[in-house]
């Protein structure tokens, strides 16, 4: 007895492994692309095109006085809730902690050209610190 084998056919052709894998190549090229070119354009609108204002220094020799700088879009957070006094500098509002019954340290803080500045002393006063802030350059 001979052996017959039934042959079924189906309509159209079967997907060859090779155009399948181009496929998915084709698609891994394009995701890269994306993730590349998306990691080039900047992502903060009219703030990344505006020209950058350098950052605030401290004057040579002021040894008794920290000033800290950042972003002004990462500070997401509320100020410590000791800063309680409204202060003007540098033709902006700030807040500053006034120390009471002998409090260790001074502090002024405020935002300018989308930069957040902590001003601290532990031997100045705030009056002290808003001269110094008004006259940074």
């Amino acid at each position: 007895m001979s052996a017959i084998s039934p042959v079924v056919e189906l309509e159209g052709q079967p997907a060859s492994s090779a155009a399948y894998e181009r496929r998915w190549a084709i698609l891994l090229a394009f995701v890269l692309c994306l993730a590349v070119g998306g990691a080039l354009i900047p992502r903060d609108g009219p703030v990344a095109t505006a020209p950058r204002v350098p950052e605030l220094t401290l004057p040579t020799g002021a040894t008794d006085v920290v000033l800290f700088t950042f972003p002004d879009r990462l500070a997401n957070e509320a100020p410590p809730p000791f800063l309680t006094t409204l202060v003007h500098v540098r033709s902006t509002e700030g807040l500053a902690y006034v120390p009471v019954h002998g409090g260790d340290i001074s502090m002024l803080t405020w935002t300018e050209h989308g930069t957040a500045y902590w001003l601290l002393s532990k031997s100045r006063d705030v009056f002290d610190l808003v001269r110094l802030a008004n006259s940074l350059r």
